[in-house]
């Protein structure tokens, strides 16, 4: 029987799935020294969670999976005293972080990695059917940043104030991998040790990828100023995007066709627009479907299709956050 790719699994039914898989013992934790590993429920994909205590406060989380539907989860980020740093390595998948000051609405994607504070914000996540999806997380918190003299001086003034407690402001910046990265991550995969020498050797790779990170704070502030040749081409990539909103190209595709790399293309557009190359993908996505809702022509449904939703619940939601109105309270306002 072939996959139904059409129906989107949400937050209620996720649950409902991973709670019906321990209760039947399909998935348990199988502990291994400081490693821990556990199955995805075979009813929603395949693969594994690999969570590694380094010390307390301090661990790295591996996970790969393949979903056989596409998946739209809706969750809280609870973690209060925790920097969270992440690595992709496979796939690709959509994030968005309602009310968050910068990249509220992203595509994360293999090469690229981010350090976040996300205490108490809402999470909304689009993960794709039948995609390899592997991310390598660090996850320390502000004690053992402490134990480094982040407090005292650090390549970040809001890092700092989050170390000493001075701030609790949610952020999210996005990094592209450095040469060595992707060999620390291959090293923290095949790590061929165990028992405490596991621990050393793997602490010290969680620390090398931080420390890059940090560096590229110092690198990046936030006043840094688009150059004039790159404005022309970052202006060019817009009206590609507004011409090819409906089938826009990839980042890299677009980035050769106006003369950038990725990296200058993802951080230009941010400075110089204040939104993502995704997010302004969605944007002109959101005012097509305006324009469609009000000439009552299309159905919900068939609107959602051709601004890009797999379903008509998540065109929905994001017609909402965006517009503020559903698309039927829309229609019944502005159609003609």
């Amino acid at each position: 029987m072939p996959l139904d790719h059409t129906r989107t699994i949400v937050q209620a039914e996720y649950d409902d799935i991973w709670d019906a898989a321990w209760d039947q013992g399909e998935i348990f934790w199988q502990k291994h020294g400081i490693e821990s590993r556990r199955a995805i429920p075979s009813k929603l994909g395949k693969g594994e969670v690999r969570k590694i205590e380094l010390r307390s406060g301090f661990r790295i989380v591996i996970e790969t999976s393949l979903f056989w539907r596409s998946l739209y989860l809706d969750y809280g980020f609870d973690s209060t005293d925790q920097l969270f740093s992440n690595f992709y390595l496979a796939g690709r998948h959509r994030i968005i972080n309602p009310g968050i000051e910068r990249e509220a609405d992203r595509e994360e994607s293999a090469g690229e990695n981010c350090l976040c504070y996300l205490a108490g914000a809402r999470c909304l996540e689009y993960r794709p059917a039948e995609q390899v999806l592997q991310h390598v997380s660090v996850k320390v918190n502000f004690e053992q940043l402490r134990s480094f003299g982040l407090a005292e001086e650090s390549p970040s003034s809001l890092v700092s104030a989050l170390v000493k407690g001075q701030s609790a402001s949610q952020f999210h910046q996005s990094f592209y991998s450095t040469a060595a990265m992707p060999t620390t991550l291959q090293q923290i995969l095949d790590c061929p040790y165990d028992g405490p020498t596991k621990r050393m050797y793997l602490e010290a790779k969680a620390l090398e990828l931080l420390a890059a990170q940090f560096h590229q704070l110092t690198e990046r502030p936030g006043t840094e100023r688009v150059r004039p040749e790159d404005r022309e081409r970052l202006h060019q990539a817009k009206d590609i995007l507004r011409r090819q909103f409906e089938q826009p190209p990839s980042l890299q595709v677009l980035a050769r066709q106006v003369g950038l790399n990725d990296y200058k293309l993802k951080q230009g557009f941010r400075q110089l627009f204040d939104t993502t190359v995704f997010g302004y993908v969605q944007t002109c996505r959101m005012e097509q479907a305006q324009r469609l809702l009000q000439e009552r022509e299309l159905s919900i449904a068939h609107i959602a299709d051709r601004v890009g939703h797999a379903s008509p619940s998540q065109f929905c939601h994001t017609f909402k956050r965006h517009v503020g109105l559903t698309p039927s309270e829309y229609r019944r306002q502005f159609g003609s």
